[in-house]
């Protein structure tokens, strides 16, 4: 895979990573995300930088991220409304967010799991602005069954 570093540091885009979308370099959170949660959603720096610990996020990157969308404003905000319109859509009571759904399968939140089924077809899942969406339908079929997440035992 290519990737194409922008003229702003911190930011990248890669074809087949995140949709192609911009996004902070070494991460998999997208431009229209940080604004989301920034701009639209009234976050701060440092609750960014706290939340996002694990990473680690920097104030640079952000401050980057912010900045390539001022530069990009009107491609961003397209994407910041497809992502609410898809939440939107898909809010109701036949889906969980993933953490629900790793409850409801018995595994821990922290877990990939979830989000693994879901791309593999096991789970009917859609991520939406960086987050997984799961058919509560799909996770009652997949407790019915007999493969059960989790380690295997001998």
């Amino acid at each position: 895979m290519d990737t194409t570093v922008l003229a702003i540091n911190h930011i990248v885009k890669t074809q087949g990573v995140c949709g192609g979308a911009a996004r902070i370099d070494g991460t998999r959170l997208t431009v229209d995300w940080i604004v989301g949660q920034m701009v639209y959603a009234g976050r701060t720096l440092a609750e960014m930088v706290e939340d996002y610990a694990h990473i680690p996020l920097t104030p640079a990157q952000i401050h980057a991220a912010l900045a390539y969308y001022y530069d990009h404003q009107a491609d961003i905000d397209v994407l910041i409304g497809e992502s609410e319109a898809q939440l939107v859509e898909i809010q109701h009571p036949g889906y969980v967010t993933a953490r629900e759904a790793a409850e409801l399968l018995g595994l821990a939140h922290e877990s990939r799991q979830v989000a693994r089924l879901s791309r593999q077809g096991v789970l009917r899942g859609r991520k939406v602005a960086n987050r997984w969406l799961i058919s509560r339908a799909s996770i009652e079929a997949y407790r019915n069954t007999e493969r059960k997440p989790g380690p295997r035992t001998a």
